[in-house]
């Protein structure tokens, strides 16, 4: 079955050096939770910086955003970063608001986010790729199923069955596991209207269906892991970096023929795994001016060794080194406008 193009990836119209995140990573081992390269440029303040900024957004960049905020006010102690993580739906709204300048997302902003910000402001948001995340199918570690497809996902998790599905699949059986499991019902976990996670899963998996009223909903990344390692006839979606050992991230395929592949490092850094996607950091700040000092400096940690080694420790994936090296170099000169560069690649 061939793939809709995701219209967050169309949308996101970014800088050059983006687009090679989700394909071209340097070699790396297949390590879940990879090391960071030691070439790229470790975190050197130009200078001490002071004052009061609110990150806003993404529920499943929690605990990079948490690590990193520790980090900078040991670093600069008259620096104060407070965090809202509800979820990126709500990081867009403030960044368009004005009240935050920095938007912590797990998606790129749509051709209309962006069109309306540009509208309100004058100019558009910069988007800077902070990390990249292996988006996982959970069930719980007792659970004996070994994979699923998207349309498989597709007749469990939405009640319209885009993908062609011949009948909603609501136990366990009806995926091919017996005794105790063949009856027993399938309890799906999502996440809310407010979050970009549960965004991309309707959008790219679901082709925009609605969810089953059945599934129940969970505020944040960590619930729904912890809801299904208490449940062993639960499934849900999260970010690999929230995996547990009473879980396990089930092989996806995509399309019919198409291979089951497990969220790893190597298979979100080849392009092979299907449900891939970079987290980023959007600047409320005009194009083509000097970078105000604190907000630079909070870009500059996020691309640099220690703060790659953050995303790493996290569960997360780090940007490639070569991009690393020019987001670094970037970000002491003008950043050029997002509308004026090519987005990712598209998923396929």
């Amino acid at each position: 079955m061939r793939l809709k193009k995701s219209k967050f990836l169309r949308g996101a119209m970014l800088f050059g050096l983006i687009f090679i995140v989700l394909s071209s990573f340097a070699t790396a081992a297949d390590d879940l939770f990879p090391s960071v390269d030691q070439q790229v440029p470790r975190y050197s303040p130009h200078s001490r910086v002071s004052g009061k900024v609110e990150i806003d957004g993404s529920n499943t960049m929690k605990t990079i955003l948490e690590t990193w905020k520790d980090k900078l006010e040991k670093i600069h102690p008259d620096l104060e970063i407070s965090l809202k993580t509800e979820g990126s739906n709500t990081g867009v709204e403030s960044l368009m608001s004005g009240k935050t300048k920095i938007a912590a997302m797990s998606r790129p902003m749509t051709n209309q986010e962006i069109e309306k910000f540009t509208k309100q402001v004058g100019y558009v948001p910069t988007a800077i790729p902070v990390a990249v995340d292996a988006f996982a199918i959970f069930v719980h570690k007792d659970n004996p199923l070994d994979h699923i497809t998207f349309q498989q996902l597709d007749a469990l998790f939405s009640s319209d069955r885009r993908r062609g599905a011949p009948e909603s699949i609501d136990t366990w059986g009806q995926l091919g596991l017996s005794g105790v499991w063949e009856k027993s019902s399938i309890v799906p976990h999502i996440r809310d209207a407010k979050s970009g996670t549960g965004q991309f899963f309707r959008e790219f998996v679901l082709l925009d269906g609605k969810d089953k009223e059945t599934s129940v909903v969970q505020p944040g990344a960590a619930s729904i892991v912890h809801a299904v390692m208490n449940d062993p006839y639960a499934v849900g979606y999260s970010g690999i970096g929230y995996r547990t050992n009473s879980v396990k991230p089930l092989p996806v395929a995509a399309g019919d023929g198409d291979p089951f592949v497990e969220p790893t490092f190597e298979s979100a850094s080849n392009g092979s795994y299907p449900l891939r996607r970079v987290l980023y950091l959007y600047v409320n700040e005009p194009p083509d001016m000097e970078h105000a000092p604190l907000f630079s400096e909070i870009i500059k940690f996020a691309v640099s060794l220690e703060g790659q080694q953050v995303v790493a420790k996290s569960g997360f994936f780090p940007l490639p080194t070569k991009d690393l090296m020019a987001l670094s170099a970037t970000w002491s000169r003008p950043m050029a406008s997002v509308s004026n560069a090519k987005g990712p690649k598209d998923l396929k």
